[in-house]
């Protein structure tokens, strides 16, 4: 409340988004496709459970990391379809309306602006989060994850979509348009998922050893892939489970290995001379869900950077 009264900006977008009913439909859809997508899961891993040997053992575990993975999967996709809709018009919006000269003459700054649009638009990805709360609570009950593991996976998830939402906020400084914001802020959102990809690919290609052979890629291309943050968040990349996160994990593990590597059950074996090697969990001892934020955040910051820019005052209105 205090920030909403320093920033009339963000008072003034939190009381609008308050009242639409947009808002609650939207929220209310997000609820019902994690529940529905959380019970498809269950019921998923309880089919698969009948299988095992050890049918008790898999329906505590592997029920619970499933149905948790899979909500977190869902999860990252409305907020990477979500988030740039809802922020790309901000600004732009306020151009289309052709009320944005008469805000940036006022008082408030550029920086004001642009954290007013940014924090009333990240208000919606915190409220969805935060409803979504007591569906994780129950693949945690069920077993198979901790709590530390909820907790970093909610706040990779809250800070990828703010990071996103900066990201779209800019893009809005940028165009006059809505349509072209929601285009451009989009297309970022596409080259983070797959153009991290294609830029791994090309690596695996031209990275080659002596007997020229396609030796496993760098893995640094995928750090701005918020798929990567949420995976290394969700749990250890070094399992090697079957999970919506597979090729993330073993993508990983073989990019810190020079040679083959064989993973089975959570162990990992040299497959030229057999011997056991230790999984790898993290980067110089930062996680790689750190890392994969920190990438973000770069990109988000240049966005930032250019969006404020723009949002100065502009001359020929103030002294014509």
């Amino acid at each position: 409340m205090r920030l909403q009264t320093l920033n009339p900006v963000l008072d003034r977008e939190l009381r609008q988004r308050s009242r639409s009913m947009r808002s609650m439909v939207l929220l209310t859809l997000f609820l019902a496709l994690t529940i529905g997508v959380m019970y498809l899961a269950y019921k998923g891993s309880q089919a698969t459970s009948n299988f095992s040997n050890d049918p008790i053992s898999a329906l505590t575990v592997r029920t619970g990391r499933s149905m948790f993975e899979w909500v977190l999967v869902t999860e990252l996709v409305i907020v990477l379809t979500v988030v740039p809709a809802i922020s790309a018009g901000t600004i732009a919006g306020e151009r289309d309306r052709q009320t944005l000269i008469p805000l940036q003459v006022t008082l408030i700054g550029p920086v004001q602006i642009f954290l007013g649009k940014v924090l009333a638009s990240s208000s919606f990805l915190l409220l969805m989060l935060i409803g979504s709360a007591p569906v994780l609570a129950v693949p945690y009950l069920v077993g198979g994850i901790s709590l530390t593991q909820v907790l970093v996976s909610l706040l990779t998830l809250l800070v990828t979509g703010f990071l996103l939402t900066v990201v779209g906020v800019g893009c809005s400084s940028l165009f006059r348009r809505t349509q072209t914001a929601t285009l451009a802020s989009y297309a970022v959102v596409l080259v983070l998922l797959f153009g991290t990809v294609i830029l791994f690919a090309v690596s695996a290609i031209f990275f080659a050893d002596d007997n020229n052979r396609r030796a496993e890629a760098n893995f640094a291309p995928l750090y701005a892939n918020p798929f990567v943050a949420v995976a290394d968040a969700a749990g250890d990349l070094g399992t090697q489970a079957d999970s919506p996160f597979s090729s993330i994990q073993r993508a990983f593990v073989r990019s810190r290995f020079d040679g083959d590597v064989i993973v089975e059950d959570g162990f990992a074996f040299n497959a030229r001379t057999g011997e056991e090697v230790d999984l790898p969990t993290g980067l110089d001892g930062l996680p790689l869900w750190a890392r994969s934020l920190l990438a973000q955040g770069t990109i988000a910051a240049f966005f930032a950077f250019i969006g404020i820019r723009r949002l100065r005052a502009p001359g020929k209105e103030m002294t014509g």
